[in-house]
């Protein structure tokens, strides 16, 4: 049986729609949700079904519910109400599963934050008896995308697991400011404290933290505040071998900070790519290459048709002369002087070759038009291929390089 007969482009409003017109739907939901899963029948009734939260879909033999991020549904998530056959595997009765891509491609990287709090549990049952706008883990591929919440009051309670406690500590560990509600060990999830208590005392249970919080914010107004601690990230080496923890923690900041523009420096294209795979359409990207004839004369070291194809996928190609390696670089080469755009290159690399690399392209891309200098943006170069170093930086234009400055330093190699 095929999962992905879905296009993630389709219209979801009409998807469901047509979900809602299936005469079983009713059925299918009360029976499942009430009888095997002991959710009440006013919530089905009263909240459910009128608010479009959930239908049935006939040919995966599943409840569908439409992943919301604020007001804006970005993928489909199932809930199977009799073991099927997905893509060559077995999904039990009772388990959840999402078509493929619902995460990424359906607009995860492009959710409108018009939401402030959220709550990640480890099941749509425990997400809807708890009536908040938030995330369930099998929705996600990988931790790293509950980055996209650094910035949200975020709450997490999952199921009285040992299991349960190793996800949440790694959560904790891209979420360092998120809530961890433990549930009494009387209840094995949310939805069971839903079934017992009712919705309003899981409200109240999962708000509680808002009296720890106050407490946990007046005792920091006490802290000193005369500084700013943040992370920074020192690969024990230069190299390509870095180049998905770079990407990784400048995704990271430039979500905390809400940088939209990010300067990524590729040759052959390879991290380009990468990049494009990590941050999605949510960010202005942009490539920057080498020269044209910096290998050999008339040679450009990016293939045309990756040229094209980033382009096609929202990212911004600059070549251009190097800010640090024009017209004196031709001088060297002729008369083996050294001139002051090379200086100023070899005074860079005594922080890695990475660090020059990140400042250079960002003189290359305010002079070509395509960030601003009033606004701060992130910079990603690298050591020969691939990228090591993320910096956080105010932009000049080449003609007043001293008005750069250099805010952050959010990874670079320790030895080079």
């Amino acid at each position: 049986m095929e999962i992905n007969t879905i296009k993630v482009k389709e219209d979801f409003d009409q998807l469901f729609y047509t979900m809602l017109q299936h005469k079983d739907v009713e059925k299918k939901a009360v029976h499942f949700l009430h009888d095997k899963k002991k959710i009440d029948k006013g919530i089905i009734y009263n909240e459910l079904l009128p608010r479009k939260i959930v239908g049935y879909s006939p040919e995966r033999k599943a409840l569908a519910f439409p992943l919301a991020r604020g007001f804006l549904i970005v993928g489909i998530q199932y809930l199977a109400t009799e073991s099927l056959e997905i893509n060559g595997q077995m999904v039990k009765e009772g388990h959840e599963y999402f078509h493929e891509g619902s995460d990424l491609e359906t607009g995860l990287f492009n959710l409108q934050r018009n939401f402030r709090d959220v709550v990640i549990t480890s099941s749509i049952l425990d997400l809807l008896s708890a009536d908040w706008g938030g995330v369930s883990i099998p929705l996600m591929s990988e931790f790293k995308h509950l980055q996209l919440f650094s910035d949200i009051d975020t709450t997490i309670c999952f199921k009285n697991t040992k299991e349960s406690g190793v996800a949440a500590k790694k959560i904790l560990e891209i979420l360092p400011k998120a809530h961890i509600v433990t549930l009494p060990k009387e209840f094995k999830d949310i939805n069971h404290l839903l079934q017992k208590r009712g919705q309003e005392a899981v409200k109240s249970f999962l708000g509680a933290k808002d009296k720890i919080e106050k407490e946990k914010k007046s005792e920091d107004l006490k802290k000193d505040t005369s500084f700013q601690a943040v992370n920074c990230r020192y690969f024990p080496n230069p190299g390509p071998e870095n180049t998905k923890a770079t990407l990784e923690a400048a995704f990271l900041r430039a979500t905390q900070l809400k940088i939209n523009r990010v300067l990524i420096s590729s040759c052959s294209g390879k991290t380009a790519f990468k990049a494009l795979d990590l941050f999605g359409n949510n960010f202005s990207l942009i490539i920057v290459t080498h020269v044209t004839g910096f290998k050999k004369p008339d040679h450009q070291e990016l293939a045309e048709k990756d040229r094209k194809l980033l382009q096609e996928r929202g990212a911004t190609v600059l070549t251009a002369q190097h800010a640090f390696g024009g017209v004196g670089r031709a001088f060297r080469n002729k008369t083996g002087t050294y001139q002051i755009d090379e200086v100023i290159a070899y005074t860079l690399r005594t922080f890695g070759h990475g660090t020059k690399v990140a400042i250079e392209m960002a003189l290359m891309a305010a002079d070509a038009g395509l960030i601003r200098t009033d606004e701060d943006i992130i910079s990603i170069g690298g050591t020969a291929t691939g990228v090591d170093t993320a910096l956080l930086l105010k932009p000049a234009h080449t003609q007043n390089f001293f008005d750069m400055k250099i805010k952050e330093i959010i990874c670079k190699p320790l030895n080079f």
